[in-house]
């Protein structure tokens, strides 16, 4: 029989009970139930649908003009667009409300009707992460924005509503609450310790190897320490960088083989596999960090939040990750 454990995240304090009693073995994840598919004939994001999105903001190009890459507005977006004319704040001292001003973009990552990134070549996603770079670079140059959160949802159950792969981006004129704990958090450790705690982290992981899932160039991924799902994986750069903005462009190759790698070891332990990808980055308008260091998380949506989650912010993760990073490294044997 297992023990519970209690773990808290280290960067952001979070808590995770991990309690594998609640799982049974792995193949406990997978799903039968059928995978919805759409037609190619009616996918906007496909060639030939380019009027039913909104006009392109940025288009890659091939040698024979062909476009490769798209940035569009999102054509349901979740925030005003900068400008629109709106009443300023309203409501009492205790219930207020004001415009939500921001920018919501969809990158569409390839014109082939294809669904996960590990269809792309090392080249075309090189050149879809060299773009999420460009896009950062583009909204920091905007006085008016702080922050933008960069994210892929890829299945149903991680909310995709279009299989057509594709990232989307949300510029916003402040830094969401996450993003501020943890900029918090690395600034006293820093302040207490003369480091990075990230770097820390990153050292104490490749020491014990314990979680280690991969490494490429300059990057390297591991399962996060008290993850929130089964699998959650997270990925760093080595040398240590504040913005993704500062990505050189010989860096996309190794950092896209390490994220194909990731995605098909969960492809071979989850099915069908559905997963949110989250880039967190420092702030705009800020010089580069000693303190902060950008990386993404690769959280699988391998269990519906509950009751603890939703009332106390406490997660339940049914696989411990250092038998999830085993089961990985396995997967790549």
């Amino acid at each position: 029989m297992s023990i519970s454990e209690l773990r808290t995240d280290p960067i952001s304090g979070r808590k995770v009970l991990i309690a594998e009693d609640r799982a049974g073995r792995p193949n406990d994840f997978e799903s039968t139930a059928a995978v919805p598919t759409s037609d190619p004939s009616f996918c906007p994001f496909c060639v030939g649908h380019e009027r039913d999105t909104p006009e392109a903001l940025l288009e890659l190009l091939d040698k024979h003009g062909n476009w490769q890459v798209r940035v569009i507005p999102n054509k349901y977006p979740a925030v005003l667009k900068v400008g629109t004319e709106r009443s300023e704040t309203t409501g009492t001292q205790l219930l207020s409300t004001q415009p939500a001003y921001g920018a919501h973009e969809v990158i569409v990552e390839s014109p082939r009707h294809i669904q996960d990134l590990t269809e792309l070549s090392i080249a075309e996603l090189s050149t879809v992460l060299l773009v999420y770079r460009d896009r950062l670079r583009h909204w920091s140059r905007d006085p008016s924005m702080r922050h933008a959160t960069l994210f892929k949802n890829v299945g149903h159950k991680a909310g995709a509503s279009l299989q057509h792969l594709h990232s989307q981006l949300v510029a916003l004129p402040f830094v969401p609450e996450a993003i501020s704990n943890e900029l918090q958090a690395a600034k006293n450790f820093h302040d207490q310790e003369g480091a990075c705690i990230f770097c820390k982290l990153l050292q104490e992981e490749i020491n014990l190897r314990e979680r280690l899932v991969g490494e490429e160039g300059d990057f390297i991924a591991f399962c996060a320490y008290a993850g929130r799902q089964a699998f959650e994986t997270w990925i760093l750069p080595t040398r240590h960088a504040s913005h993704y903005e500062q990505l050189a462009d010989d860096q996309a190759r190794p950092l896209a083989r390490l994220l194909q790698q990731v995605v098909r070891r969960l492809q071979t332990q989850l099915k069908p596999l559905s997963y949110n990808l989250v880039l967190h980055s420092a702030p705009f308008g800020e010089q580069a960090s000693d303190s902060y260091h950008w990386h993404f998380e690769l959280i699988p949506r391998t269990a519906q939040l509950a009751g603890l989650e939703w009332g106390a912010g406490v997660y339940i993760n049914s696989l411990s990750p250092e038998r999830a990073a085993k089961l990985l490294r396995e997967a790549g044997s």
